[in-house]
């Protein structure tokens, strides 16, 4: 008795929802070919085929090697279950959407019109070879256990106020890194960069894989001062923030900002004394003082303690330059373009 097979074969208007409709026509083997977040959209619907004794391959399709801790859980079960998951990173196929669901051989669910052949058996061979190959060229997950190693260091652990910090880490047998400073959810495992220090900080770096968690900290420590530290920075309406002005660095330091421009100074005094300004009077240890730059401003610090008097002599310019000239500069190159830069100029050409 002849055993009659239907082929069938049909590029889907919704992928996930027509993958969520028929998966579970699924008898005996389930190959996909898909995005990640496509496959966390069928996460549910896969991991109850695999409890129903249904062979499953997946190859993941991506442009880079990132993995998430929720992926890597996902892929852990699946493993664990009796299933086979690969990651394929190509970013021509991604790009393409060259993403497609094959069921028992026979049914195709295709993302978009990317096959081969005359007759429906004939485009499904096609894909499956297809499929076949980019499993055989895709890197097979294989779960990380067992003991983390992490390294995490700064190449100075005691600072003075608003320096940088170089900071180094190197993690091992871990699928997760994260540091509480660092706004990244997902770090590279071994990397390096430099973070602002304003005040004492705490670095913590915390690192997962299937088993075990462990974190280290590391102390940055701002060191007290006698001295007066005031900082000037200067409103940028582009962005909606401060930007750090940079002075001289002589006794009566000079700035540069925009005509009509918001200014804020601002200071903290670590030891105890009398600190005042010639036209403000008298002052707390720590604040600020903001004011819109119509002229050249002068301002002149005196700070009394027993370590002596300290004076300290700002001077901030008004540029003479056209805001709106280096607004429209900003918008031609923005990566080139720095309100730092423009003022360091602006130093420059009165200094010669």
């Amino acid at each position: 008795m002849k055993i009659f097979v239907l082929y069938k074969i049909f590029t889907a208007s919704d992928f996930v929802y027509d993958l969520k409709k028929n998966i579970f026509k699924c008898k005996h083997s389930l190959q996909l070919f898909l995005t990640e977040f496509d496959f966390l959209a069928i996460s549910k619907e896969v991991l109850e085929l695999l409890s129903n004794d249904i062979s499953i391959d997946i190859v993941i399709s991506s442009i880079n090697q990132r993995k998430s801790l929720r992926m890597v859980n996902l892929f852990n079960r699946i493993v664990q279950s009796g299933g086979s998951v690969y990651w394929n990173e190509d970013a021509d196929l991604y790009q393409n959407e060259v993403h497609f669901m094959i069921l028992d051989k026979t049914f195709v669910i295709n993302k978009s019109d990317y096959y081969a052949g005359e007759s429906p058996e004939e485009k499904i061979k096609y894909l499956t070879n297809l499929f076949d190959g980019f499993r055989l060229n895709a890197e097979e997950i294989k779960l990380k256990t067992g003991e983390i190693s992490i390294k995490l260091e700064a190449d100075q652990t005691f600072v003075t106020k608003n320096n940088y910090v170089n900071i180094i880490w190197k993690v091992e047998n871990a699928h997760k890194v994260t540091i509480n400073k660092i706004g990244d959810d997902d770090l590279e495992h071994q990397g390096e960069m430099e973070l602002l220090i304003k005040e004492d900080t705490i670095l913590r770096l915390e690192a997962e894989n299937r088993e075990n968690k462990l974190s280290k900290q590391l102390i940055i420590k701002v060191l007290k001062s006698s001295s007066v530290e005031i900082s000037v920075e200067a409103l940028d309406d582009e962005i909606g923030e401060y930007l750090m002005l940079k002075g001289s660095g002589s006794e009566k330091d000079n700035y540069y900002a925009f005509n009509m421009q918001k200014i804020r100074i601002s200071w903290c005094i670590e030891t105890m004394g009398n600190f005042s300004e010639s036209i403000l009077g008298q002052l707390p240890l720590e604040g600020e003082h903001e004011f819109f730059l119509t002229h050249k401003t002068n301002f002149r610090f005196n700070y009394e303690s027993i370590y002596g008097t300290q004076k300290n002599s700002i001077v901030i310019i008004p540029v003479t330059e056209k805001k709106e000239e280096l607004v429209d500069q900003q918008k031609e190159s923005p990566s080139k373009f720095s309100l730092v830069k423009v003022f360091s100029r602006f130093r420059k050409k009165l200094r010669g």
